[in-house]
């Protein structure tokens, strides 16, 4: 019998309560204390990691790469990977849920090309940027483990701006990628961002492009493994999620601003998207604050 791999979730990483949703380690201090990193694992979360100095093997998805100085990786919720790192090896994990990204970086998790691993590269070499990234990493730590007010918003905001200068980055060293595809799926994702309290149909999205549903879905599958109705019923639950979070709103009323005429078919909904009823989840929320 094949062994399950282990699925890690947040609160491994530390036991502090208002951890749960984004936490940071040294990269030394990961290689220490946790041994079993050279065994395939996946995590229930987001995961950025900085090398600023080592050497060794990086493997995701049975894919290998060499560590080497100077490098960006990044793994969403799922991917199965390990890695070997020499002793000496220096730089930063970052682990957070979706749930800490508020507003546009929340949006914006799902444009990133490096979370799609299964289509594009996970990683990043950084070849004349360095000490600004170094710099950015080293800022969020000292805010991490410092006890200034705000802190989690200032930290936010810096790995807000992490990723989207590894966008940029990403998009100039990456040539090879079929960039046209990648635009359309991009252009479908801004127009759901745009439109979905008002727009539910997925055809009304492919005639504004000027493509057949067909053929956006068939996009949809072949960029980012979802289809064009996944896609569309993420960005729901998103908001879903985010008004059960932050607001004082009824289910019913929440269900409705989001197109349920049907309160039940709301909660079905949800349920079955996040495999918890929105009650449970608005007092999960609750326990975390």
């Amino acid at each position: 019998m094949l062994s399950q791999k282990p699925v890690y979730q947040l609160q491994a990483f530390s036991e502090n309560e208002a951890e749960k949703l984004f936490h940071m380690r040294r990269l030394e201090t990961v290689l220490q204390e946790f041994k079993d990193i050279n065994k395939p694992h996946s995590h229930s979360f987001y995961l950025v990691m900085w090398i600023k100095d080592g050497s060794g093997t990086h493997t995701i998805d049975a894919k290998t790469y060499s560590i080497a100085p100077n490098q960006l990786y990044f793994l969403s919720p799922g991917k199965v990977h390990s890695w070997q790192a020499s002793a000496d090896s220096k730089g930063y994990n970052l682990y957070f849920d979706s749930n800490f990204c508020r507003g546009r970086v929340s949006r914006r998790l799902y444009h990133y090309p490096f979370f799609q691993s299964t289509k594009h590269e996970p990683f990043l070499v950084i070849t004349d940027q360095q000490s600004l990234f170094s710099g950015i990493f080293d800022f969020i730590y000292e805010e991490y483990t410092g006890n200034q007010s705000n802190r989690y918003e200032v930290i936010l905001s810096a790995c807000h701006i992490v990723l989207e200068l590894a966008d940029r980055l990403y998009n100039q060293q990456w040539t090879n990628e079929d960039t046209y595809l990648y635009d359309r799926v991009r252009q479908y994702e801004q127009l759901i961002e745009d439109q979905f309290l008002t727009v539910r149909e997925v055809s009304a999205y492919a005639a504004q492009m000027h493509l057949t549903p067909h053929y956006l879905n068939q996009l949809c599958k072949k960029i980012l493994g979802k289809t064009a109705s996944q896609l569309f019923q993420e960005r729901i639950l998103l908001e879903a999620s985010y008004l059960l979070r932050n607001t004082t709103l009824s289910i019913k009323e929440i269900g409705f601003r989001l197109g349920f005429q049907d309160p039940s078919y709301f909660v079905r909904f949800f349920r079955k998207n996040s495999g918890e009823t929105p009650a449970n989840f608005r007092l999960h929320q609750k326990d975390k604050r």
